[in-house]
């Protein structure tokens, strides 16, 4: 089988293990192993720039590309930024507008560091908690570039005034928040983006867990979502494998061809 030579993995809970915040051994040697093979390895995750380098998991391989911002940053190799997007300031103050009227709490993600719009409440550190990531302080909304939006609210949460925004998309999670990126903007698109400037052919496959990957794995040649993933992902992947903590990534790969 001519497998795609290039797969591209969702970070929390694809990779990494929420509960214990680290790469299970076995999907780390599963990585070795595919770049040992000639295989190119990136990350696609709704975590920004910095957040990700925070977590140590970039020294730990070498990656051929990172989509991150949930696809608002493009980033060759592991430090090279080639693309950036940043949210429409005309959506950024209805989202602000929104969540004050709704007393609801959000975060920036700026090129120049990140702000809540308030303090954090239960919602913020539970999410923040999740993926094991600092919570910054409040901040004020001026103008700055923002890559990123983040709102808060409990679980079973609709985020229906959000989703009716112009010029963004939201993407809800499995935690206490839902992701804001520009319409237009997501994994998929960033993979395409990053493919183009390597000069690659846009077959690849791909790995995830929540609604911020549909778009990616439905642009994949080969789709497998985590056994821990959100049922509307798994409704649309080609394979469906064990969760990241029962070595659920090492088993699809030796499933698809790609490791022995």
């Amino acid at each position: 089988m001519n497998l795609p030579q290039f797969i591209f993995f969702d970070f929390d809970n694809t990779l990494i293990d929420s509960k214990t915040h680290t790469i299970p051994a076995s999907a780390l040697n599963a990585l070795q192993r595919l770049v040992a093979k000639g295989i190119k390895i990136g990350i696609a995750s709704g975590r920004s720039h910095f957040l990700l380098k925070e977590t140590g998991a970039l020294s730990l391989v070498p990656w051929s590309g990172l989509c991150l911002s949930n696809g608002q940053v493009v980033v060759k190799g592991t430090e090279d930024i080639i693309h950036h997007h940043f949210l429409p300031k005309t959506a950024v103050l209805k989202v602000i507008e929104t969540a004050q009227e709704l007393n609801m709490n959000l975060y920036f993600s700026t090129p120049r560091g990140d702000f809540m719009m308030k303090a954090p409440d239960d919602l913020v550190f539970e999410a923040h908690h999740f993926f094991n990531e600092p919570i910054p302080l409040p901040g004020v909304y001026v103008d700055q570039p923002i890559d990123k939006l983040l709102v808060y609210a409990p679980k079973g949460y609709d985020y229906a005034p959000y989703k009716a925004i112009e010029g963004l998309t939201t993407f809800v999670s499995v935690s206490t928040y839902a992701d804001m990126a520009t319409a237009g903007v997501s994994k998929l698109s960033a993979i395409h983006e990053l493919l183009d400037d390597l000069g690659l052919d846009h077959r690849f496959s791909a790995f995830g867990d929540s609604q911020n990957d549909m778009e990616m794995l439905q642009g994949a040649e080969i789709s497998v979502a985590m056994g821990n993933a959100d049922p509307k992902l798994k409704a649309i992947a080609d394979h469906v494998t064990d969760d990241v903590d029962q070595d659920g990534l090492l088993k699809a790969l030796i499933k698809l061809g790609y490791l022995d």
